[in-house]
C-alpha cells in the first residue's frame, strides 16, 4: 500500500454546534443583497425559503449522483424570487457564499491530529471529498487552520472536479496527482453509498467505513470500521507492513 485518501465533511472535521448560527444569517443577507441589486427586493423569510429549496435540489442531485454547482443552486434560488438570469450576478452571488464561514465553528473527529502525522511518514496522503457551499478552497483553509494541510499531497473537491463521489474521477483525480494505481491505496470516509462504494468501483483494495452516522445506507462491505482514526494505525500494519 502507498497511499491514503480521506472524505473531509463527518471524516476528518464536522460542523459544530454553533456553525449554522455563524453561518447561515451571513449567506441570507448575501442572498438578500443580491435581490436588492437586481431590483427585485425580497423578504427575509423568502429568502430563507428559497435557499432551503435550492439546497433540497442540490442534495437531492448529490443522491443521484448528478453534478450541481454552487452557480446552480444560486441560480435556483433567484429564479425561485423573481430574479431574473444573470450569469454575473450568479458567479459574483456564488463567490460571496463560498467566502462564508472562514471563522465557523468546526470538531475535528477523534483521532485526527494524532494519526495524520504518523501515516503520513509512510504513505502518500490526499482528500477525496464532496463539497457544498464551501469549496475545495475554504476545506484547504479548515485544513491549514487545524494544522492538517501540510500532511496531504493531493486533492479532489468535487467543486474543482464537477463530479460528485461514488464516480470513479473524483478518487482517480488524487491518486493520479500522487501517481498510486487504485489497488495500491486504502479510502476512509463515512458514507456506504460513496466512500466505500466508490473506492471499490475506482479499485481500491480496501476501503474503510469511519463512525456509524450513515451506517444504514446500501453499499458494500468495508475493509474495517472505524471510530477513531488512531484505529488506522493498528489496521494497516494488519493489512500490509508499511512501505
Amino acid at each position: 500500500m502507498k497511499a491514503m485518501t480521506f472524505d473531509f465533511w463527518g471524516t476528518l472535521m464536522v460542523e459544530g454546534p454553533n456553525y449554522a448560527a455563524q453561518v447561515l444569517p451571513e449567506r441570507y443577507e448575501i442572498l438578500l443583497a443580491a435581490s436588492d441589486e437586481a431590483g427585485v427586493p425580497a423578504g427575509e423569510a423568502e429568502v430563507r425559503d428559497a435557499w432551503s429549496q435550492a439546497t433540497r435540489k442540490f442534495n437531492d442531485a448529490w443522491r443521484a449522483g448528478v453534478f450541481m454547482a454552487l452557480e446552480d443552486r444560486v441560480a435556483y434560488a433567484f429564479k425561485l424570487l423573481g430574479v431574473r438570469y444573470d450569469p454575473d450576478l450568479v458567479r459574483r452571488t456564488a463567490r460571496a457564499l463560498a467566502e462564508t464561514g472562514r471563522d465557523a465553528d468546526l470538531v475535528v473527529r477523534p483521532g485526527v491530529h494524532e494519526a495524520l502525522p504518523e501515516l503520513a511518514r509512510h504513505y502518500k496522503l490526499a482528500i477525496v471529498s464532496d463539497t457544498g457551499v464551501s469549496g475545495g478552497a475554504m476545506l484547504r483553509h479548515y485544513l491549514d487552520r487545524e494544522g492538517l494541510l501540510p500532511y496531504f499531497s493531493a486533492f479532489s473537491f468535487s467543486d474543482e472536479t464537477r463530479v460528485f463521489k461514488p464516480d470513479p474521477r473524483a478518487f482517480l483525480t488524487a491518486l493520479e496527482a500522487l501517481g498510486v494505481e487504485p489497488s495500491a491505496a486504502l479510502h476512509t470516509g463515512d458514507h456506504p453509498r460513496t466512500d466505500i462504494a466508490g473506492a471499490r468501483r475506482t479499485g481500491y483494495r480496501h476501503a474503510v467505513l469511519f463512525g456509524d452516522d450513515h451506517a444504514g445506507e446500501p453499499g458494500p462491505e468495508p475493509t474495517a470500521r472505524i471510530r477513531d482514526h488512531r484505529e488506522l494505525l493498528e489496521l494497516v500494519k494488519a493489512l500490509e507492513p508499511a512501505p
